[in-house]
């Protein structure tokens, strides 16, 4: 009789305590999108971005930790769409208001184009080494004309400095790192002279 007391006793507590649990919740991420740059009132030219290849390494929906060759994802931390779209989407939106080309399309829209860039995500992740953590964005990206002919191919590659430790943390530097190399293929684009020979002529004085 005191044992069954005793266990009916002890009841109300366990309730309590299994309500006080509080259970983690998911958290999800999206980058960044770009502000716009002035407009280039000669710009010319159509550029369409075809969808980036994910390493099998990176495909994963939850943020990634890299120290050395191991990665760990944040199981708690996910992106809120799979990460090739999301980089793809990022990439057209930050070349778009880059405001240097006439058009930037994505893979799936009509229509002609003068380049075609096509790529594949080698790196993003946050990365921890001896010296802190940063988030590192690199892009092996490729650009051809309409006849197919390779006009550069490179690896773009961005690191930036953590603010401070977690998830949003690296995300804002993940979106920032994009940004920058958005930035860089603008750069080769004028350094090769892309843009200045698809501007349209200048109508004639006559």
């Amino acid at each position: 009789m005191n044992r069954t007391w005793l266990v009916l006793s002890l009841l109300p507590a366990c309730a309590l305590g299994c309500r006080s649990v509080e259970v983690p919740r998911e958290r999800y991420y999206r980058l960044e999108p770009p502000a716009a740059g002035p407009a280039d009132p000669g710009r010319g030219g159509v550029l369409r971005v075809l969808d980036l290849q994910l390493g099998t390494a990176l495909d994963s929906d939850c943020l990634l930790v890299a120290e050395g060759v191991r990665l760990e994802p944040r199981p708690l931390d996910r992106w809120v769409a799979p990460l090739d779209r999301l980089v793809t989407d990022a990439l057209v939106l930050g070349l778009s208001r880059s405001r240097t080309c006439a058009l930037v399309k994505g893979g799936a829209d009509p229509g002609p184009e003068t380049w075609s860039l096509h790529g594949r995500i080698v790196d993003f992740a946050e990365v921890r080494t001896a010296a802190g953590g940063e988030a590192r964005v690199a892009l092996e990206l490729w650009l051809e004309d309409e006849r197919g002919q390779v006009l550069f191919h490179d690896e773009f590659v961005a690191c930036e400095p953590l603010a401070e430790a977690g998830p949003d943390a690296a995300v804002a530097a993940l979106s920032h790192g994009l940004q920058g190399v958005v930035g860089r293929v603008v750069q080769r684009m004028q350094a090769d002279g892309l843009f200045a020979a698809a501007r349209p002529a200048a109508p004639s004085s006559r």
